[in-house]
């Protein structure tokens, strides 16, 4: 697809997010930033579509907010 064609989103993650993508990396370590973004925006979607799953909770400012403890802890995240 040309560029022109596609959309630019600037992305300045908090650091909850950049801890989630972190984490990401970990289980696709072969998947650059912007794969891993186009992934968890997908599955994000899918998941909040499904409502079978529900989101942390994720009050306030995004600057404040934490990765939750059960998603820090995952294999090979050493934050």
């Amino acid at each position: 697809m040309p560029k022109t064609d596609r959309v630019r989103v600037d992305y300045m993650p908090c650091p909850a997010a950049v801890e989630a993508l972190q984490a990401a990396h970990a289980h696709h370590p072969k998947d650059n930033t912007q794969a891993l973004i186009d992934r968890l925006v997908i599955i994000g979607l899918s998941a909040l579509v499904h409502g079978k799953w529900e989101p942390p909770l994720l009050w306030g400012h995004r600057d404040r907010w934490k990765l939750p403890a059960a998603l820090r802890d995952s294999p090979g995240n050493d934050g």
